[in-house]
């Protein structure tokens, strides 16, 4: 009998694909009951090993090298980790779908992760996917399962949004199926599947289909586009919205351009307009996640960061290389195993040459169904053209125009490579036209040559890369088999398109054995190149019962924290635990939190900041109450200040009887001076001293006020701090709650001055007398997304009703 769980997932995924394919046929075309049930199997490929055992889409094994989860992982005798570079997955992207579900198990919107560096934004951060329906469909899963779920749930969205713009673009259904697979199954979307990325950029050509449609003057155009914005923004990461919109924009106004030669300029008036209300509409909809994002960015140490570089001048920020660099990083769109393969071969990450994921490649059977696509008369043929083109190009970072892009307002800020997606839409987008002149009389001929000179071309580039084969210590036995997978499917398109053409018998059934024998062949060469990139594992690997985390757990309510030296207990895997962990790895960091990081901690590139030395003494004053150690560690090697406190088969813990609570009342206020000082100040602290006088922003420069004696006593109430205080005078209490703006401080219907202090952190002023004050956390913009997305509803409900907008029809351009 099924595990009630694994039933719940397939409900899940099947009522979710089932209800989208119904709002597609609604909504945005037709879907034949056959292609629509295809398109709900096809993810499963991939995902369905995972979803029929239950299992993580994802990779778990990772945490196995470190404590605590290392001792049940060699008592099952696990094997290595197999793909090292989903690392963010595993210790960025699950635990963020922990914290939301955490939050949402309290009966608070997920506004905050208290798990991770003292605390930061979770919505504001917006890779969490918190709107996306990818994540909220299945948030009432297990852990494991909803992380799965959101992994085919994407596939799926990637397959029917391309489906529904090919054969809006007038190819045939088996023509769309072909050109979907090969947007689906491309290494970018299955790749980038599991990081904010993936979801952000699958539904792409729902945005195209959307702007196609207001030009042509569809009446739902305007609707399909603003899903098609919000899809990408909810996705997570907001440089991918850039991207797929800037494109999507040029694309429009090429289509434009087209109807004003055809129809005269004044035609062109209309779709401007209906896409100008898209934009606006999908701006105001959108208000609850847009703007906590750019209202926290300006706040980011990343945003300080990239605009120093770019202030530093060109030179600082140049996204190109030279033009050879940029022909050798094309390589692996031709020889997706040229640098090597993530999880399947050696790959030499020191080069920063986009090596280990072919990330512009598609699959070499798009390569002579594009060839044919190429050839064909047809509108749009030279805008996937142009798409394939300049994604070859801005993915190899090549010089010209990944420049001239960086130099545009908002690119100058983006890693413009990611571009590189447009390479594999533009393959599939000529390929759909190339299996439709395929099934036209002579097509299947011309299908068998192109396939063999792709096998020549493909043959003639592997005999020249042998040297780069060597060089990237790839082995010849890896080298053969990639080739293979590779090139064998093309050379049985090769023979059947020769069958078709030499039996007068089956030209009139050449589409019915051709189109399946070419969809089919494209799944077999995807799951033979990159099935088990992403292994399937038993999600229990993500938080094994530790005792020792369990004591920090009981700690907790009083508002402790734990932290822990090098990689034990890696950051952010203490949110698995519901741990708080001082350390982290975010998308963002608050600019003034991360000046306080060398004073206790030493931040590592794109991943978390290292805690060295236990003896520091802020670690003190952020409430780090334990230290999880390795359960070997010597008696010895308790840090001055510490104490051993308990040792388990998972971790040792240390005890720092020192850590000040998260909240307490400091004997003096000291007016900052200015933030240099303060830090300096800091540094030279002891953690007796931290409790004895704080730095507020916001008190006379210079003055050294006495702190009225309080009693303060805290709890942590899911993301909330609640303090009971007492006090005969009104006085400052100082938290080490990372001061990112949109903190309240609240007891009933009253309200309380928050400061900052320490630089980085929240402080509150409060009265005499006894009071239990709430802090809580909500982004200061996000009632105003609130209202722009119910001015938005309302624009939606007015237009429906009162339609003042006369619905002309357009030419048609097909």
């Amino acid at each position: 009998m099924l595990n009630p769980a694994i039933l719940a997932l397939w409900a899940t995924y099947g009522l979710s694909a089932a209800g989208t394919v119904w709002l597609a046929r609604r909504f945005a075309g037709s879907v034949s009951r056959g292609a629509a049930i295809l398109l709900v199997l096809l993810p499963l490929l991939f995902t369905g090993k995972a979803m029929l055992l239950g299992r993580l889409y994802g990779p778990a094994d990772l945490y196995s090298s470190f404590d605590p989860w290392r001792a049940a992982a060699e008592a099952r005798a696990a094997p290595a980790p197999v793909n090292p570079i989903l690392s963010d997955l595993a210790f960025a992207n699950i635990p963020w779908r922990a914290a939301v579900r955490e939050s949402i198990a309290n009966g608070r919107f997920p506004f905050w992760n208290r798990f991770v560096l003292a605390g930061n934004p979770l919505l504001a951060a917006a890779q969490a996917g918190i709107f996306h329906p990818a994540t909220w469909l299945g948030i009432l899963l297990p852990l494991p399962l909803s992380w799965t779920f959101s992994c085919a749930f994407t596939i799926f969205l990637a397959l029917l949004s391309a489906f529904l713009y090919f054969r809006d673009g007038d190819a045939t259904e088996g023509a769309a199926m072909f050109g979907a697979v090969g947007w689906a199954f491309s290494t970018y979307v299955l790749f980038w599947v599991g990081w904010s990325v993936g979801p952000s950029t699958a539904t792409f050509p729902l945005l195209l289909l959307g702007l196609r449609r207001i030009v042509r003057g569809g009446e739902r155009g305007v609707a399909l586009t603003v899903a098609g914005i919000l899809l990408s923004l909810f996705g997570g990461h907001p440089e991918s919205l850039l991207h797929t919109v800037a494109a999507a924009g040029v694309v429009f106004l090429i289509e434009i351009a087209r109807l004003a030669r055809r129809a005269g300029a004044a035609s062109a008036r209309l779709p401007l307009r209906r896409a100008a209300a898209a934009g606006v509409l999908a701006f105001l909809l959108s208000g609850p996640q847009l703007f906590p994002i750019l209202e926290a960015i300006p706040h980011t140490s990343e945003y300080r960061e990239r605009r120093a570089r770019l202030d530093a001048g060109a030179a600082a920020h140049s996204q190109s290389v030279p033009a050879g660099e940029a022909l050798s990083r094309m390589r692996p769109a031709l020889l997706p195993f040229a640098h090597g393969i993530y999880g399947r071969s050696p790959v030499q990450e020191g080069r920063a040459d986009g090596s280990g994921m072919p990330l512009a490649y598609g699959g070499a059977l798009l390569f002579p169904f594009a060839f044919l696509g190429l050839s064909e008369r047809r509108p749009g043929r030279a805008v996937f053209a142009g798409l394939a083109a300049a994604g070859l190009l801005l993915g190899a970072s090549a010089p010209g125009l990944i420049d001239a892009l960086t130099s545009l307002p908002g690119f100058a800020l983006a890693l413009n490579y990611r571009l590189v997606f447009l390479a594999p839409f533009g393959f599939a987008g000529l390929a759909a036209f190339g299996v439709d002149a395929a099934r036209r009389k002579g097509g299947a001929r011309r299908l068998a040559i192109a396939a063999f000179a792709t096998v020549a071309v493909v043959g003639a580039g592997a005999w020249m890369a042998k040297g780069v084969f060597r060089e990237r210590d790839l082995s010849p036995e890896f080298v053969a088999g990639s080739l293979a997978a590779e090139l064998s499917p093309v050379l049985l398109l090769a023979a059947t398109a020769v069958l078709l053409a030499s039996r007068r018998d089956l030209a009139a059934r050449r589409g019915m054995w051709l189109v399946p024998a070419a969809v089919l062949l494209l799944c077999g060469e995807r799951v033979l190149e990159l099935g088990g990139v992403y292994p399937a594992q038993d999600g229990r690997a993500l938080a094994p019962p530790a005792v020792e985390l369990e004591i920090v757990r009981a700690a907790e309510a009083s508002g402790v924290r734990v932290t822990a030296p090098g990689s034990v207990l890696r950051p952010n895997g203490a949110a698995l635990y519901g741990v708080e962990d001082v350390r982290g790895y975010e998308s963002i960091v608050l600019d003034r939190f991360a000046d306080t990081y060398p004073l206790w901690c030493l931040p590592q590139p794109a991943s978390f900041n290292r805690v060295d030395d236990l003896s520091r003494p802020f670690l003190s004053f952020l409430g780090a109450r334990f230290a999880a150690t390795a359960p070997d560690a010597p008696d010895a090697s308790v840090p001055p200040g510490w104490v051993m406190r308990f040792r388990g088969p998972d971790l040792a813990l240390f005890e720092n009887p020192a850590a000040l609570p998260r909240a307490f009342a400091p004997a003096r206020v000291s007016g900052e001076i200015d933030p240099r000082a303060t830090l300096a100040a800091m540094a030279a602290a002891s953690p007796s001293e931290f409790s004895r006088v704080v730095w507020v922003r916001g008190v006379p420069a210079g003055r050294d006020l006495p702190n009225p004696s309080a009693r303060v006593a805290c709890r942590s109430d899911g993301p909330d701090l609640v303090l009971d205080t007492e006090s005969p005078a009104p006085f400052f209490a100082m938290t080490s709650l990372p001061d990112w703006p949109g903190w309240h401080a609240r007891e009933g219907g009253s309200h309380f001055a928050l400061a900052t202090a320490d630089h980085a952190f929240v402080g509150v002023w409060l009265p005499a007398g006894r009071h239990r004050v709430r802090l809580t956390y909500s982004p200061p913009s996000f009632p105003a997304g609130l209202a722009a997305c119910a001015l938005g509803i309302a624009a939606i409900a007015a237009s429906l009703a009162f339609p003042f907008v006369a619905r002309p029809r357009r030419p048609s351009l097909r």
